[in-house]
């Protein structure tokens, strides 16, 4: 084999293995992609997502202590704004889950990073 024929043949190997890692970043940027994207669409759509039952007066006292603090978390998740008093603020967030503390956001975000590095150090 000539020093010509072999220098053909290296430069098809690199060839050949250029389109395989070109294959491997690209099956990885789709997986990715398709990832974030469920991400961000499940991160925007709790901003007004509809909650299947009612939720009730004392529902919310066992959670928020308060009507104040109750009301703080709807209005800062939703920019809800309604007259002072139970009726009316159940009234303005009927249909509303309930708002995503700050601790379970942090606990979603950590679950988000971890899928992505896994995404990530794909062999």
């Amino acid at each position: 084999m000539s020093r010509f024929s072999q220098l053909i043949q290296n430069l098809e190997n690199l060839e050949e293995q250029d389109i395989k890692n070109s294959a491997k970043v690209f099956g990885i940027t789709a997986t990715l992609s398709t990832r974030l994207a469920d991400i961000l669409q499940e991160l925007e759509s709790p901003t007004k997502q509809l909650s299947a039952t009612k939720i009730t007066k004392q529902e919310l006292l066992k959670k928020y202590g308060n009507y104040d603090k109750a009301y703080t978390a709807y209005q800062e998740s939703y920019g809800i704004k309604s007259k002072r008093g139970w009726p009316y603020f159940l009234k303005a967030i009927e249909g509303l889950s309930p708002p995503i503390s700050l601790e379970e956001r942090v606990e979603k975000l950590e679950e988000t990073v971890k899928i992505l590095v896994q995404i990530l150090i794909m062999p």
